[in-house]
């Protein structure tokens, strides 16, 4: 795969995805952003009340490259001749440690294992186990998995990506329930690989970024993950008509609400009447739609 083109469309707009985007005006207040820094809140907070951006640029901030020779310097146990190791990583730009996050682009890792024998992972969440096969594949030709991926069983590929290295393709990270949950508020993603007598285990922790994502089947569930708030917190969903330039999206009205629970990850159902707007084609002259709610970093889906 090539890294740096797997790299930007981490980074770039698709489908329901959201692009990356310049807030233009803020979605909340001063004292409200400072108690939501990761560096400083505690999940336990008490509940708040977030607002909206006004508006906001759609201008896309293409990610770098990234792949899991990055991920090397940043694993404090790295692994070395006859210590094999396997671990999954989300792309976050200027990571000081390897994560995973809900809703970012991620690939699983395999370092130290045979390219000839067949790979086994299980992953551990909510007192279940979740095991998948991985598939050595010629170069640029591993498939991306679905945002499922290392929960339904299906085959993963893996490819060469230098320096004893396999790498995935990029997959959204996104599990269903009751994954999705359990990883969640376990806060880490236990996995253990096997290949014959070699065997690896590694826990990556989660790191959480506050946003949304559709999930899988949307266009029949109108379905979205909302995740990463304090518990309690009180998050809005926006309907935001974005011109035809396509370079900034005004907020038209909130079209509903979630409470983050414990799991900090809950699920909201889209109505009819706004699915139609944010999922069809526009007219020839009419503005799009597109749902958004309040994030560091403003993202539109739709």
């Amino acid at each position: 795969m090539n890294r740096q083109l797997a790299g930007w469309l981490a980074g770039t707009c698709v489908l329901l995805l959201g692009c990356q985007a310049q807030r233009h005006s803020p979605a909340l207040p001063t004292k409200t952003a400072a108690a939501l820094s990761p560096t400083t809140a505690s999940p336990t907070a008490s509940a708040l009340e977030l607002l909206l951006a006004q508006q906001f640029d759609m201008g896309m901030s293409g990610a770098g490259p990234h792949g899991c020779l990055d991920d090397l310097a940043l694993i404090k146990h790295r692994p070395s001749a006859g210590h094999p190791l396997a671990w999954v990583s989300s792309y976050v730009e200027m990571a000081d440690k390897v994560t995973v996050r809900l809703g970012r682009e991620t690939l699983l890792c395999l370092s130290g294992f045979p390219k000839d024998k067949p790979v086994t992972i299980t992953v551990r969440a909510g007192g279940r186990q979740y095991t998948v096969p991985v598939r050595h594949v010629a170069k640029d030709h591993a498939a991306p998995p679905d945002d499922n991926a290392l929960f339904d069983g299906r085959t993963i590929d893996v490819e060469d990506a230098g320096d004893d290295l396999q790498e995935s393709a990029f997959w959204r990270f996104l599990p269903a329930d009751p994954a999705r949950k359990s990883v969640a508020l376990a806060g880490r993603l236990p996995l253990t690989a096997m290949a014959g007598t070699v065997e690896s285990s590694y826990e990556v922790p989660l790191s959480w970024e506050q946003g949304a994502a559709s999930l899988e089947k949307w266009e029949r569930t109108r379905k979205i993950a909302v995740f990463g708030y304090l518990v309690g917190a009180t998050v809005p969903i926006g309907l935001y008509r974005v011109g035809r330039q396509g370079q900034e999206a005004v907020l038209e009205r909130t079209v509903g609400h979630v409470v983050m629970p414990a799991s900090r990850v809950a699920n909201f159902t889209v109505p009819r009447d706004v699915f139609r707007l944010v999922s069809d084609e526009p007219s020839a002259g009419e503005d799009s739609h597109c749902l958004s709610v309040p994030q560091e970093r403003q993202a539109c889906m739709g």
